[in-house]
């Protein structure tokens, strides 16, 4: 087995996109083997677009190979302007490979270039099912639910001496008719508070708005749950909120933002993110509204 360090490519479909493309292709089929989809995951192009702007994240990848054939790879997420501490791990091997020590191999030689650049912690993220707390099971100290502890992801976290810090659940949602759809956003609209303002945006965040958003994903990096990790404050101002949503765009998501203005002034948010390469479902992310904010019933707008 050989064992090697390779360099993300700098275009899209260049030299080592393939390491994109077998780290997509394999955690589909880790998901539909759990959940029987793979509606979940992420495309080859959404990942290589994550570490497009090298000022914000760095991309390393480890690879492993016997006779040539690619059979495992470890692709590391080094930030870049904050959380200089961490590095964020993804290590996936083909089921028909599984259990000859190629994980094993990846996270040693992963482990150490993280080492080598700096970094004193690592996180994994693991896909598992849930299933009910009791013996054999491990739950996180933040999120709901419980893992069983003898599952594979588990098992070899665990003999490598990590702990479970947080449990995220997805939860999916069959959308209702568009009428139906249409009548709770007016709803949501007449029970808008005086002094409040619903703004939407389709795509990149306008210029009149990058600052505001620039402040609310920062609060967002500081109030969402994490859990035992050691995630902190992230660095973000108006700069990379243009970065983020290029390596967006190159990542083939589509977006619709809707924010709450308030005099003058975005003080909530929430987004919906649809990948291109996987259509028939929309994501949620960063669901915000200011602290100070919260209190006066705009919080359920």
């Amino acid at each position: 087995m050989l064992i090697s360090r390779e360099e993300p490519p700098a275009d899209e479909g260049g030299s080592g996109y393939a390491l994109y493309e077998f780290d997509a292709r394999e955690w589909d089929a880790v998901l539909e083997d759990l959940f029987g989809t793979s509606l979940l995951g992420q495309s080859a192009r959404r990942r290589w677009a994550e570490g497009l702007d090298p000022s914000i994240t760095v991309h390393r990848f480890v690879s492993a190979r016997e006779d040539g054939e690619l059979v495992g790879v470890a692709l590391l997420e080094l930030p870049q302007r904050d959380n200089t501490h961490l590095a964020f791990v993804s290590i996936v091997v083909p089921a028909a490979h599984r259990g000859h020590g190629i994980g094993a191999a990846l996270f040693d030689d992963a482990a150490a270039l993280a080492a080598s650049e700096g970094r004193d912690n690592l996180e994994i993220w693991t896909w598992d099912t849930l299933v009910e707390p009791g013996p054999g099971t491990i739950s996180a100290r933040q999120g709901d639910g419980a893992i069983d502890a003898a599952a594979p992801g588990a098992r070899f976290l665990l003999k490598r001496g990590f702990q479970l810090v947080q449990v995220d659940t997805m939860s999916g949602w069959d959308l209702p008719p568009q009428a139906g759809l249409e009548a709770a956003a007016a709803e949501a609209r007449a029970a808008t508070p005086e002094g409040y303002r619903l703004v939407q945006w389709h795509g990149d965040t306008p210029e009149r708005w990058v600052g505001d958003a620039a402040l609310l994903q920062v609060a967002m990096s500081t109030d969402a749950p994490i859990g035992g990790s050691d995630l902190r404050a992230e660095v973000i101002d108006a700069d990379r909120i243009r970065a983020i949503d290029r390596g967006r765009r190159a990542g083939g998501l589509d977006q619709l933002v809707t924010s709450v203005e308030h005099d003058g002034t975005l003080v909530g948010i929430t987004r919906l993110v649809r990948d291109t390469a996987r259509p028939q479902v929309g994501d949620q992310w960063d669901t915000l509204v200011l602290g100070h904010i919260g209190a006066t019933g705009s919080a359920g707008s």
